[in-house]
């Protein structure tokens, strides 16, 4: 029996298992990394005053200045030299004579800086206070305006430009760790948890931090939870595939997770490619299966179909390297890998890698193993919401009867949308009751054929005689 105390308004979906009977707000996953990035803001031409004290406070002094980059009489020139003019004392511009000849008291000039990013633990839901907070962004120049250069030391930097630059994903959302102990991701989960994102990346391989993972999307997806999360998670670099009796190795770590919401790649490294900020050469850096990860949810993401299947495509923007195939890209290895439910990507031509088999790590049936199922039932449990109470919720129940028809043939029209957008395959049973014990209450049940994949082919032959 439903409690009779107050709850809040709002429709729920909570998943029933139905084995005889397998079971528009927007279809746009939203993915969140979690990471390190640039410990310092960038400030761009500021215009400073020239005292006729020979100092010069900058705006952001208080927060402690880390580097001048650029200082110039003009926007963009670089003709005030440090060492020569001026020097940086205590967060401060102090003149030389040359200086003090050079500009005069009175003159307008400009300055590029770096100052120290703001942090503080009590303060973590306040960006005033604390840079260190969730942010979104829709394209990459604003990543590198605020989190730093494309460069390794930065790598939620890195992965916002594939996602943004090389998969098109439409928004991305983040969250900059202060560190790297499993604390400081612990903080930055909790500052997601109400936010409208549905795919969660943490850019380590630490194990604490991939339990936290696993528990905040297990926690969040739950029916009085609804923000039906995805995470992607990846293993240190050489990492064994092994067996799932080592808890130590790929397929031990994904057999001991065993949950649809958590997806753990083979590929342990690959290349990342980026261009030196200063010399603008080309180089690369080795990340890790975190990483490689991350680039497969951003891929993912990057489409708004929910029934999407990553099987047999082609994701650019990262190198796997070739020598390790005997290790992982083998047909045993990935045969191994495959059946722990181990997500199988292998490096093809041309740098890139291709997905051989989109799995999560729970392999106890079909329909929990297969991305495109659980990302298709999380759109439709989340827009089912959303449309009954957009369409319903506020409304009097002047005739029970009446009204239980009236939200059961709006339910139909719902469910015959998805399955004319191949969302569904075909609808099971739909029902909606109003229970006489909660009068302010309506309860839906719903019930469809999942979209499924075709990943084998098993034929028989004769030879016609």
């Amino acid at each position: 029996m439903a409690s009779l105390g107050y709850k809040l308004p709002g429709t729920t979906i909570e998943e029933v298992t139905q084995p005889k009977s397998i079971n528009v707000s927007s279809t746009q996953r939203t993915p969140c990394f979690i990471g390190i990035a640039s410990a310092y803001k960038r400030v761009t031409y500021e215009a400073v005053v020239r005292s006729s004290t020979g100092t010069d406070s900058l705006a952001y002094s208080s927060a402690g200045i880390y580097q001048i980059t650029q200082t110039g009489k003009q926007r963009g020139l670089k003709d005030i030299i440090a060492g020569t003019h001026y020097n940086l004392v205590a967060d401060q511009i102090v003149w030389t004579s040359a200086g003090l000849a050079y500009v005069t008291a009175g003159a307008t000039y400009y300055v590029n800086y770096l100052y120290i990013r703001p942090y503080d633990a009590i303060y973590l839901t306040n960006p005033e206070l604390n840079d260190y907070c969730y942010k979104e962004f829709t394209n990459f120049e604003d990543v590198y305006n605020d989190l730093g250069d494309d460069i390794p030391a930065n790598p939620l930097v890195m992965i916002c430009k594939l996602a943004l630059k090389t998969f098109n994903v439409p928004k991305v959302t983040v969250v900059q760790v202060y560190n790297t102990s499993s604390s400081a991701y612990a903080d930055a989960l909790d500052l997601i948890k109400y936010r409208d994102i549905q795919t969660v990346c943490c850019l380590t391989t630490s194990s604490a931090v991939r339990t936290l993972l696993v528990s905040h999307v297990t926690e969040r997806s739950l029916p009085d939870n609804m923000r039906m999360r995805m995470g992607w998670t990846g293993v240190d670099i050489g990492t064994e595939i092994g067996s799932e009796d080592d808890f130590n190795s790929i397929r031990g770590i994904a057999a001991s997770i065993k949950n649809e919401l958590i997806v753990i790649p083979n590929a342990t490294r690959a290349k990342y490619y980026y261009n030196d900020p200063t010399t603008r050469e080309e180089l690369y850096t080795t990340v890790d299966g975190a990483f490689i990860a991350a680039t497969l949810a951003a891929y993912r993401d990057s489409f708004s179909y929910p029934s999407t299947t990553l099987l047999n495509k082609t994701v650019p923007g990262l190198e796997l390297y070739t020598e390790d195939y005997d290790d992982y890209y083998s047909e045993y290895q990935l045969t191994q890998a495959g059946a722990s439910s181990v997500f199988l990507v292998q490096p093809i031509a041309g740098g890139s890698m291709k997905v051989i088999d989109d799995l999560t790590t729970d392999n106890s049936t079909v329909e929990r193993n297969n991305i495109n199922i659980i990302t298709a039932k999380h759109y439709i449990a989340k827009d089912v919401a959303i449309q009954i109470d957009r369409t319903f919720k506020g409304r009097l129940i002047l005739d029970r009867g009446v009204y239980s028809n009236t939200v059961s043939g709006y339910l139909a029209i719902m469910f015959s949308i998805y399955k004319q957008a191949g969302i569904i395959e075909s609808i099971g049973t739909l029902k909606v009751t109003l229970p006489p014990e909660r009068r302010d209450t309506v309860n839906i049940f719903y019930s469809y054929y999942a979209v499924f994949t075709h990943k084998y082919t098993e034929g028989t032959y004769a030879i016609e005689i």
